[in-house]
């Protein structure tokens, strides 16, 4: 009885210290622990996938109403009343605070707060899977006796200034919690997960490290920050008073979160790697946690250390996690207890003896924080873990496979959304294959507006396949789908039935065997399962050729008939098949036989007109080869019987000309002179037409004079193709007579109304002199340029002026000198090209693609014959329609005499 009246008399005197400054600072503080509650619902809930975060906010929610209500029943007096041997409190159970006990309420506020605060850790690790029954039940474990008890062996008689635990009172010391909250959180969590097991899908084989993401990161941002925020209450109201180590307290506080959340950045950037934004989170949480346990004992200096530690610690229990395949959502086992435990032991390590106040040494107060971590690991750890283990024998604690897959928002709380709705639907038409399901869609939702565009998809999605399937149902070829390994029908049209005999459920799940085989005689001389290979490899032939195949169709009756087969391979996400075409042949294979029956017979015949077609092209060759040994001579005579003609008829048609204007201007004056003529004469004018003839003769004679010069253009081509070797070979620069050419050229070159310039960009080689024959090789040169210049206007004629000047026509002229001591010219355009079919004969007499009246057809004649025969040469041309025209000219570096 006098030890009970002592310490009531105590702690009395202990309330009755506390000022109205002192109650108001706890409550406020209570009330910023209280805040943390939000900011693990957000933290969560951010960090969670959507169709689970609903559950995570009901969990956050529920578990504050648990623990506070068991807190008050049974925990606040199993961990602050009465002690029995330092072990457990025997009183203060359903306490009923008076408006007299001011501090009483308000150190229960406090304290029922930070019980919420460590059942809370535990929801995020065990987020996506556990059923929220379990959950509940597992609060109220935590929050009315794991908590409690642990709690009192530390903190018992904190309200009266003396440790009465047994882990107090041999010197342990955590300030404001970082094992009695967070890393009793934390061994709960493991626990927990350890028996649940990870989430479907982070861990697999194939992808081991696979993580899974959180719906809404910027959530889960705020979240920190709201924590951050409450922790301010966490660590300045456990002095319980507001005195001047308040503010070093909160300033601590705040250092190390801001150490902690740099670390993972600064080692990210070390590292070569991208920033982690969950690390920069967690690291911020991590620097916050181990600070708590020595905030009030150790400097700022110590305190930036100690949240960085903090952080590399979490980020080391975050990759044996992983390593270990334990799935922890949030990433609270590395928080909560990893950096709980580093904190615990930095009391020990930085903290100031004399403001720790336990009369140890430094190497014994480590090992009394040590023994403190072990205890509280051992005692959370076991007893969570065989309760939980109990509870999952009777009762599943994790949903099942379906429910994890749905979302536990509406396995668990049947809370549905049209996201939800929208993957429900989705599911049922990839179950069904039932293409006319629709999405009922909300026009002002984001999800809505999706699954309008999604309905008008599976629209034409379903037209699209009614449209196919009845080109499939109703083809008279045989298709089929099948697997690509063992060749196991899985699908078949009506035409199976007609060719094969089978029925489309009657030929699904049998082998190709049954309807193909490679050969007459193969099923007679191979067994079934080399028959099998021979036709899967026949089918990775076809495919890879991409030809049709002939095999041979076996009909159900035990005919046979042959068959011709189309493959073609199909790849989709989930898996390969074949589709095959199977058409039969058997009437094309007739006629093929009669064909080839008339062919023998008539193939002597087919011979012998090969032969004389043979002959006669041999014929046509010989006489080509002697009019074109002949044509210059030939041409030269054409040429001198045409000249004098012509010149001739040149000379005297302006003099006809003249004369006919006078005969007709003489008629018109008789006619004015004398307006009252004879019949006779009136009726020959009226004959002769002279009004008409006024008109029509000068046209006709502006007629005849262009024909005249034609003709005359044509003679001089002639008399330039049997004149090439008459000048001699000389010495000389090949680019001087480029340009000269391109000087002679330059009119055509200029700007013209109706386009711009012709570009002429030149890329000469550094060449020595050249033996060559001057006059006729820039010949060459001006017939090539010339029909560049004819290509491009006969392109820019159809072009408009933008159209031009957006794509400029230009003539490279390129000059090189190969290894072989030949001079190679280059000249190219980007005119319209030349058709394939006429390339063929570009250097024959006479031929030309030019309109009558434009072009002789003896210019690029003559040009080969300079090039081939005078400079023993190569002249070619590259051309492609619309991509333009390369003409290569080659001749060698000397001239061989002849």
């Amino acid at each position: 009885y006098q030890a009970v009246h002592q310490t009531a008399s105590t702690q009395y005197s202990h309330d009755m210290d506390k000022t109205t400054l002192d109650i108001l600072w706890v409550l406020l503080c209570s009330m910023l622990v209280f805040t943390m509650q939000a900011g693990f619902l957000c933290l969560e809930a951010g960090a969670t996938r959507r169709k689970n975060n609903i559950n995570v906010v009901i969990k956050n929610i529920s578990d504050l109403a648990v623990s506070v209500l068991l807190f008050w029943m049974f925990g606040y007096g199993l961990m602050f009343g009465s002690s029995q041997a330092g072990w457990i409190g025997s009183s203060g159970m359903y306490p009923a605070f008076s408006g007299q006990d001011l501090w009483g309420t308000v150190f229960f506020l406090f304290q029922v707060m930070f019980c919420s605060t460590a059942v809370t850790i535990v929801s995020g690790a065990v987020a996506e899977r556990m059923r929220f029954e379990s959950y509940l039940l597992m609060s109220a474990l935590v929050s009315g006796f794991i908590y409690p008890v642990f709690g009192h062996w530390v903190w018992n008689g904190l309200r009266s200034g003396n440790s009465a635990g047994w882990l107090g009172s041999r010197g342990f010391v955590d300030f404001a919690g970082s094992t009695v909250v967070h890393s009793l959180g934390g061994w709960v969590a493991l626990a927990a997960v350890l028996i649940l097991g990870p989430r479907i899908g982070r861990f697999s084989y194939k992808l081991r490290h696979r993580k899974i993401y959180g719906a809404d990161l910027p959530l889960s941002s705020l979240g920190v920050m709201i924590l951050w925020l409450g922790w301010f209450g966490f660590n300045g109201g456990s002095v319980l008073m507001f005195d001047p180590t308040v503010y070093g307290i909160v300033v601590n506080t705040l250092l190390a979160g801001c150490s902690g959340l740099i670390t993972p950045i600064l080692l990210a950037i070390a590292q070569g790697k991208r920033v982690s934004v969950t690390a920069v989170m967690n690291g911020a949480l991590a620097g916050l946690v181990a600070i708590t346990a020595n905030c009030h004992a150790v400097t700022a200096g110590y305190a930036v250390l100690i949240g960085m530690i903090g952080s590399l610690t979490m980020l080391l229990v975050e990759q044996l996690l992983d390593r270990y395949r334990i799935d922890d959502v949030v990433g609270a086992i590395p928080v909560h207890l990893g950096a709980g435990i580093w904190g615990t032991l930095a009391v020990a390590l930085f903290g100031d003896l004399s403001i720790l106040g336990t009369g140890l040494s430094r190497w014994q107060q480590l090992q009394v924080q040590t023994f403190g971590i072990m205890v509280c690991g051992i005692w959370t750890f076991l007893v969570t873990y065989v309760f939980l283990l109990g509870c999952d024998r009777f009762q599943r604690l994790r949903v099942s496979h379906k429910a994890e897959y749905i979302g536990l928002n509406v396995s668990e709380h049947d809370a549905t959304t049209d996201l939800v709705d929208f993957f429900s639907t989705m599911h049922r038409q990839e179950r069904t294959g039932d293409l006319s399901l629709r999405i009922k869609a909300d026009t002002f939702t984001l999800v809505g507006q999706i699954a309008q565009r999604y309905n008008r998809v599976m629209s034409s999605l379903e037209a699209l396949t009614a449209r196919t399937d009845a080109i499939v149902k109703t083809a008279l070829d045989a298709i089929l789908t099948i697997t690509t390994t063992d060749l196991i029908i899985q699908s078949a049209n009506p035409a199976v039935e007609q060719l094969f005999g089978y029925g489309e459920s009657q030929i699904q799940g049998k082998s190709l065997i049954n309807l193909v085989q490679v050969s007459e005689e193969s099923l007679c001389t191979h067994s079934e399962h080399q028959e099998l290979n021979l036709i899967r490899r026949c089918l990775m032939q076809a495919q890879a050729e991409g030809t049709p195949y002939e095999v041979v169709g076996r009909r159900r009756s035990g005919g046979t008939f042959p068959v011709e087969l189309t493959v073609s391979e199909v790849h989709t996400s989930q898996e390969s098949f074949y589709t095959l075409i199977l058409r039969d042949i058997s009437i094309r294979k007739q006629a093929e036989a009669a064909m080839h029956h008339a062919e023998l017979q008539d193939q002597k015949s087919r011979q012998l007109e090969q032969t004389l077609l043979a002959l006669k092209r041999t014929q046509t060759q010989l006489v080509h080869s002697e009019k074109m040994s002949s044509l210059g001579t030939l041409v030269a005579g054409v040429a001198h019987e045409i000249n004098n003609p012509v010149n001739f008829i040149a000379g005297n048609l302006e003099y006809a000309d003249q004369v006919v204007r006078d005969l007709l201007e003489l008629a018109e004056l008789c006619a004015t002179a004398n307006p009252e003529t004879s019949k006779a004469i009136d009726k020959k004018i009226k004959a002769l037409d002279l009004e008409f003839l006024n008109k029509d003769m000068p046209q006709l004679f502006a007629s005849m004079q262009i024909g005249t010069e034609r003709i005359q253009e044509i003679v001089s081509a002639l008399r330039t193709f049997s004149h090439l070797n008459e000048s001699g070979v000389k010495e000389a620069d090949i680019h001087k007579g480029i340009d000269s050419t391109l000087l002679m050229l330059r009119s055509r070159l200029k700007e013209r109304p109706d386009r711009p310039e012709i570009k002429v960009i030149k890329s000469y080689a550094a060449l020595p002199p050249i033996e060559h024959y001057p006059g006729q090789l820039n010949q060459v040169f001006m017939n090539i340029v010339s029909n560049a210049i004819d290509a491009l206007d006969e392109r820019d004629a159809s072009r408009s002026r933008q159209e031009i000047e957006a794509s400029p026509s230009t003539i490279w002229i390129n000059t090189d000198l190969t290894r072989s001591e030949w001079v190679e010219i280059r000249i190219s355009d980007n005119g319209g090209g030349i058709p394939p079919e006429n390339q063929a004969n570009l250097f024959d007499p006479f031929f030309t693609t030019k309109p009558v009246g434009k072009g002789t057809g003896l210019g690029l004649s003559i040009s080969h014959r300079i090039v081939v025969e005078t400079h023993g040469g190569k002249l070619s041309c590259q051309s492609k329609p619309g991509k333009g025209t390369t003409f290569i000219i080659q001749i060698p570096m000397y001239q061989v005499p002849t």
